[in-house]
């Protein structure tokens, strides 16, 4: 299927091939039905893709806005086809090629395939998570021009998410899938002192790059006040009954690898502020609930706020910085460890940053992440891996009006030394 740039879908078709994870039709259209709430995506997109999937994997009956029906164990197994299959109908099907509702239907693959993963308990591997996020990573790229509507919002913990299917039941949270991304920016938060926390429903979170630590706490509530080391925080302050917490576990996590966060259980993430990371994280009620969770705090302090404005950076940014950043990743070997302050993801991070910001006309603001006072430019970074699209990227500067490109590496590539320094070479004539 052609996206927007006139390419196939880049996913690999091997991955796909060699993943027989089956998925029924019901399944898919249920998130389907997340994702165009997360999305705010329009009937003229979701409708097309709600009836073709209708009518590939049929559901018979009418009990929700997309005709799914609850069909017992056995009828489900029926309709369950592997996620290869679904993709290449998918893909060959001209109804779905339209702008906006192919957007959609990566998404929606994406999901479903590692929803069925983990409620089935089937490992994601490396080949898998290459699979999910290649769909989800060029959705988010391509979704300017459409109407599907990918939001970013900061949380309390300071990462920031975008939401790709969101579920709810009578207002609480069925399942809410989103991409979470700490960026190499110090923001991690609004204190220290408030990044306790447990989650009402049961979550899991699948390491797409960098590397973080998950800790877990012990909770109680003494008897003798003077135990208390903290107050519960909800909506507003809780902390009539004061809380001990004992630390119990640190769990490193990086590239691929998924951790629990049990519904009610009190965790924390700690990210390096240098370092950018991300995850594909799920809150899923299905997998566990606890309405007593909060977030704990001081006991002497009353309220704290949260910005949760992005502060102008927007889902495509984050998406290509973490895209980028992945084939960097890979490309280097990265360890373990991470890659806290490595200048070429640090010249990823600005670039992407600084290009928000130009498409958003705060021109001046993007130069300052272009030509940093010190560190890696984005040039650098770029020239430092010649490719033809760093190339490309390295052109979109010169277009901002970004001068200081004669300090950059050229890393003996001379298509890249000529696009910097304006000169021509055999290659641009």
């Amino acid at each position: 299927m052609p996206s927007s740039d006139g390419k196939l879908w880049t996913a690999s078709v091997a991955n796909d091939a060699n993943d027989e994870t089956s998925i029924a039709a019901a399944s898919i259209l249920r998130v389907l039905e997340g994702v165009a709430v997360a999305t705010k995506a329009p009937d003229e997109y979701v409708q097309p893709l709600a009836q073709w999937l209708r009518r590939y994997g049929v559901v018979e009956g009418n009990d929700s806005p997309l005709g799914i029906t609850a069909i017992d164990t056995k009828s489900a197994l029926d309709l369950a086809i592997p996620f290869g299959e679904w993709r290449a109908a998918i893909n060959s099907s001209s109804e779905n090629c339209n702008e906006g509702v192919r957007q959609l239907a990566q998404v929606t693959l994406a999901v479903a395939l590692l929803r069925e993963k983990a409620r089935r308990g089937l490992d994601v591997d490396t080949a898998s998570l290459d699979t999910i996020w290649s769909l989800i990573h060029e959705a988010i790229i391509s979704a300017q021009g459409t109407k599907v509507q990918f939001t970013v919002s900061r949380s309390a913990q300071g990462f920031l998410a975008v939401p790709l299917c969101s579920l709810l039941n009578d207002g609480r949270i069925e399942e809410l899938w989103r991409l979470h991304t700490w960026l190499p920016d110090g923001q991690r938060g609004v204190s220290e002192e408030v990044c306790i926390h447990a989650h009402q429903p049961f979550g899991q979170s699948w390491t797409l790059l960098g590397c973080g630590t998950d800790c877990t706490f012990e909770v109680d509530s003494p008897n003798d006040p003077s135990l208390t080391t903290h107050a519960a925080y909800e909506c507003c302050y809780a902390g009539a009954d004061g809380k001990q917490i004992t630390p119990v576990s640190r769990e490193p996590h990086s590239r691929d690898m998924t951790y629990i966060v049990p519904g009610g259980a009190y965790h924390r993430s700690i990210v390096s502020g240098s370092r950018l990371h991300a995850t594909l994280f799920v809150f899923d009620a299905h997998r566990g609930y606890d309405d007593t969770a909060a977030v704990l705090g001081p006991k002497d302090v009353s309220e704290y706020f949260q910005p949760r404005d992005p502060a102008g950076i927007t889902p495509e940014a984050l998406a290509q910085m973490v895209g980028a950043t992945r084939k960097w990743e890979q490309a280097q070997g990265v360890k373990p460890e991470g890659n806290d302050e490595h200048a070429t993801v640090m010249g990823y991070y600005r670039f992407f940053r600084g290009l928000g910001l130009l498409q958003a006309g705060r021109r001046e603001d993007a130069l300052q992440y272009f030509n940093p006072a010190k560190g890696c430019t984005p040039a650098q970074a770029f020239a430092q891996e010649p490719s033809q699209q760093h190339r490309d990227y390295i052109k979109k500067l010169i277009e901002s009006g970004y001068k200081a490109l004669d300090y950059a590496v050229h890393n003996g590539d001379t298509k890249t030394e000529a696009l910097i320094l304006g000169r021509s070479s055999a290659a641009f004539r």
